[in-house]
């Protein structure tokens, strides 16, 4: 997979894609190729070296002006404008840096990254080049991961300070990619609370096009993924190069299109509001970039990000492990909740035929509303005064799991551990603290708040009867300073802060790793590869609203599996925007996830008992399918969706479709599979009629029809108005 030459080419190829580049004669890395395999990595052509007038060379060498090379970490002040992927200041009290190539090794191990989540090895290689700035003994190591069996390259560095003085980093990126000029668009996925992932396409502009966040969480308003694509590139066609990160702090993703019309992509910890004091003898690892190439279009992307999240990224205990249904009390009681109301949730769980009762907020000491107790991660006796380990047992007594919700990250300035520890939360001198939520964060740079938390999760966890913990985070930082650090190293806090919290998730996953943990962060808020690498799954939104939660699951399917996806029926009319659906709806928008479940009070489902019953019972049957297939969008406009979803074993075909607004006279509409045997025979199981793979996917299979006429014989009907959806079910026959 990896080959070097005597003169320093290194190509990284495997089936999907080949990625090359070379050691130049003044030391520097030139980026050559990325793109679809090739075989003879020595024919590529080397970069040409050009007077092109008004330009400056690098270090008095003719014609080699940095400004227009394709580089693998560039850095700034020596001939180069563009974003560099490292930038500092130095003992000199400048920012220039050159680094050279000094060595290099590679390794069938895949190196761990300090204190980081990353993206497991096996079967796979791993590149390390080292380079130097011996004016300032600064060393970086770059490191590329291929894989045998994915079209992922996974990149991180390393900054080592050998020198006697201290260097200053400002901007210390993952990785670079410079591709050649060409028209290109750039895909992202942006939104807020309740309407997150929305996909924005857009043409490549001159200079610089940034996602970021600086809200020391990836952020619900710009997921750390982006796509540089071909201007023709579908679905299922053209060139797309993809790029995201394994982290869950302040990041950036930029595309820069410079004087040239080259274009640099660089991934990494956000630079703004950024630094980093590295002493003699200290190192800084970067988060990890993993990146895609692909010729089959944004269909052929998202079939390598999820069979990569799959397998390489989710966390192996829960590896095709089929997910419990669950009833969430959370829109059936929110705060208004005590264990005879718990009790009688979980009779009804039982008799829908649910099998985890999960325990929502407002069980812990005081809380009655979110102005708070976060912090004091004891029981309110007053409500529940047999205590959690007590009623968690009563409730699997009843043949259900137990679930607890928990906010471990924040401090309620009303609260036991607030009064004791006021300089345990995140704060900054003479400034008041601004709330969110009316709570604060915890400054999880400090061991001794991330032992507290993890004491206090302990004594839950230690009883040995709770199953299912729903980690929440409902704020973003502010004021984000902590007490146990010195003035000049305020700018570390949030990634300090994301080194604390992996390292107490790191902990807890060791101590209990049968525990299934979900990620949820007001819903989407950071919902990304770093926590999805510790907990197998997420609430991917607070909007339970199915119409508003298909473009939802949509946007993320761009990179992430519904594996990894969590979906429930809510209440009608929606809590979120007010819309009125039924329970069909409902269940189908989130038929695909990996875990589904309810939440709903008892009158609502008195109400529907008959059909939530039969709704979980199909969720608990086909709860094993939905883990490790493969997910396909299949059609997506403004008036409908179709999905596609063939299980890990090839045999059973899931198409889920929605109509969003009725009208009359509307055309007949067919949705080509993707991806069946051409030759196999499959039974649509609503009626037993038989269909072949060509058929399915070259002519189609029939969606209902929307009409408000009387229906007539031999014709398939969606159910009649707004917001209808349908279920299909096929089967490989043997």
């Amino acid at each position: 997979m990896i080959s070097i030459s005597d003169d320093k080419v290194f190509a990284l190829t495997n089936a999907e894609f080949s990625y090359v580049f070379r050691v130049l004669d003044e030391g520097l890395l030139q980026h050559v190729y990325y793109g679809a395999p090739i075989a003879h990595a020595e024919e590529l052509a080397s970069h040409f070296r050009v007077d092109r007038g008004a330009t400056s060379h690098f270090q008095g060498v003719p014609n080699l002006n940095l400004n227009d090379l394709p580089q693998e970490y560039p850095t700034f002040g020596t001939s180069d404008y563009r974003r560099p992927a490292l930038h500092g200041v130095n003992a000199d009290g400048n920012s220039v840096f050159t680094l050279k190539y000094v060595r290099h090794t590679v390794t069938i191990d895949k190196p761990d990254l300090d204190g980081l989540p990353s993206a497991r090895g096996g079967e796979s290689e791993t590149l390390i080049i080292y380079l130097a700035d011996p004016l300032h003994g600064l060393e970086v190591e770059l490191f590329y991961t291929i894989y045998q069996n994915y079209g992922v390259l996974a990149r991180s560095s390393v900054v080592r300070n050998s020198g006697k003085a201290p260097v200053d980093l400002t901007h210390i990126m993952s990785s670079t990619i410079d591709l050649p000029p060409d028209d290109y668009d750039v895909l992202h996925l942006h939104g807020t609370w309740s309407r997150e992932f929305n996909a924005e396409r857009t043409k490549l502009p001159m200079g610089r096009f940034e996602i970021d966040s600086a809200r020391s969480t990836s952020s619900a308003a710009h997921n750390p993924f982006l796509a540089v694509m071909e201007r023709g590139a579908t679905e299922t066609s053209g060139n797309v190069f993809a790029s995201t990160l394994i982290y869950s702090g302040n990041f950036s993703l930029s595309v820069e299109t410079g004087e040239f019309e080259d274009v640099r992509v660089l991934a990494g910890i956000n630079p703004f509001n950024f630094a980093w004091h590295l002493a003699p003898n200290e190192a800084f690892y970067t988060p990890e970039a993993l990146h895609v190439f692909t010729p089959y279009g944004l269909r052929g992307m998202s079939r390598i990000w999820h069979r990569f999240i799959q397998n390489k990224v989710s966390p192996e205990r829960f590896r095709n492990i089929a997910r419990p249904t669950y009833l969430n009390t959370w829109e059936a009681a929110y705060f208004d909740i005590d264990e005879a109301k718990v009790l009688t949730l979980a009779d009804k769980a039982k008799d829908v035929g649910v099998q985890m009762l999960v325990l929502d907020d407002g069980w812990f000491e005081g809380r009655r509303d979110d102005t708070s107790s976060l912090g004091d991660w004891t029981a309110d006796m007053a409500r529940f005064p047999s205590g959690i380990p007590a009623l968690a047992a009563r409730v699997r007594a009843k043949g259900l799991k137990f679930g607890l919700w928990i906010e471990p990250e924040m401090v309620s300035p009303n609260s036991q551990l607030f009064e004791d520890h006021p300089d345990w939360a995140l704060q900054v001198p003479e400034r008041k603290p601004s709330l969110g939520r009316n709570q604060l964060t915890l400054d999880f740079t400090r061991k001794e708040v991330v032992d507290n938390i993890y004491d206090q999760i302990e004594a839950l966890l230690a009883c040995g009867d709770i199953d299912y913990v729903k980690w929440d985070m409902n704020r973003n930082m502010t004021e984000a300073g902590s007490t146990a650090l010195p003035k000049g190293r305020q700018l570390e806090v949030p990634h300090r802060y994301m080194l604390g919290l992996y390292g107490l998730l790191r902990r807890l996953m060791e101590a209990y790793p049968d525990v299934l943990f979900e990620t949820c962060a007001s819903g989407g808020n950071r919902f990304d590869l770093g926590m999805l690498s510790f907990m197998p799954q997420g609430w991917i939104s607070d909007m339970s609203d199915p119409i508003g939660r298909l473009a939802i699951i949509n946007g993320a399917s761009y990179l992430y599996p519904l594996d990894v996806m969590t979906a429930y029926i809510g209440p009608s009319p929606s809590h979120q925007n007010g819309r009125i659906s039924s329970i069909k709806t409902r269940y189908n928008a989130g038929a695909l996830c990996a875990a589904k479940g309810i939440s709903l009070n008892s009158l609502d489902i008195d109400t529907d008992v008959d059909l939530l019953r039969e709704l979980m019972r199909l969720a608990a049957n086909t709860s094993g399918d939905f883990i490790g297939g493969e997910f396909t969008r299949l059609i997506s406009d403004d008036t409908q969706i179709c999905w596609q979803y063939i299980t890990r074993d090839r045999r059973t075909i899931y198409v889920a479709y929605f109509h969003i607004l009725s009208a009359p006279n509307l055309p007949f509409r067919r949705a080509n599979l993707a991806d069946l045997d051409p030759v196999a025979a499959y039974e649509l199981q609503e009626d037993g009629t038989i269909y072949h793979g060509d058929t399915l996917m070259q002519h189609g299979l029939a969606l209902p029809y929307v009409t408000c006429g009387q229906p007539q014989a031999g014709v398939r009907y969606m159910d009649r108005g707004d917001f209808a959806s349908h279920l299909f079910v096929l089967r490989r026959k043997r």
